[in-house]
């Protein structure tokens, strides 16, 4: 598959799983079930909340300077009203002790600022992001630093290929982090596709998990060139 035509077919894909989402969690009825769906989800997130606590409880994050290299840092994300609700997850990690941080637009970047986990959200000025904080800015680095990060995604695979929105921000936000950084996908449920339903560009970072309603997921992720439906970008 070339450039080209992978990109037809992540646009082709995006359409059809936005359609999806506007069907099942627009309107009243859809954000009663996203509700619902929230608490699953967090619940299925134990294991994650587990390893947060047992980090914290071994002495990781004890500076509460804000530093983003002496605290334990927790990266999510203000998802917009179709999206999976990952954010009762954030409230109970910011609950133990976790310093969280969300994504803000910043041109090509992302640049990431606090949220103390009570503190109001206001609108974002880049286009296709949620709300965001109003803390305090921490710069495109401060993923390098992350303990686990919650990451947005139209769909994921069983390959461990992930789609985002299209404009690339999370795979160059995850090509900062750390071999010892967490990162879990937050998706619906029917939006963890089976292996290599998705393609694979030499820019699409894998991912090893996904977080949905129904459970929590590892995927079997597979990089470089023989990754399923990887092209070599030009």
């Amino acid at each position: 598959m070339d450039t080209e035509a992978m990109a037809a077919r992540k646009k082709v894909l995006r359409t059809t799983v936005r359609a999806r989402r506007t069907r099942i969690y627009g309107g009243s009825e859809g954000a009663q079930r996203r509700a619902q769906e929230s608490h699953q989800l967090l619940a299925h997130a134990a294991p994650l909340i587990e390893r947060v606590r047992a980090a914290l409880e071994s002495g990781a994050g004890a500076d509460r300077s804000g530093d983003p290299s002496s605290t334990l840092l927790v990266a999510a994300y203000h998802p917009t009203p179709t999206e999976a609700d990952v954010m009762p997850l954030a409230r109970r990690l910011a609950d133990l002790g976790a310093q969280l941080i969300f994504p803000v637009a910043a041109g090509h970047e992302l640049d990431w600022v606090s949220w103390d986990g009570t503190s109001p959200f206001v609108d974002s000025p880049g286009r296709g992001f949620g709300k965001e904080p109003t803390g305090q800015h921490h710069g495109p680095d401060a993923l390098a630093h992350a303990h686990l990060v919650l990451a947005p995604a139209v769909a994921v695979d069983r390959a461990g290929t992930r789609i985002g929105h299209g404009a690339g921000y999370y795979d160059r936000a995850l090509s900062r982090i750390s071999s010892r950084t967490e990162v879990v996908a937050v998706v619906h449920p029917d939006e963890v596709l089976d292996a290599s339903t998705l393609p694979r560009g030499e820019h699409d970072v894998p991912i090893p998990a996904a977080l949905t309603a129904a459970g929590l997921v590892c995927l079997v992720t597979i990089d470089g060139p023989g990754a399923p439906g990887s092209i070599q970008g030009s």
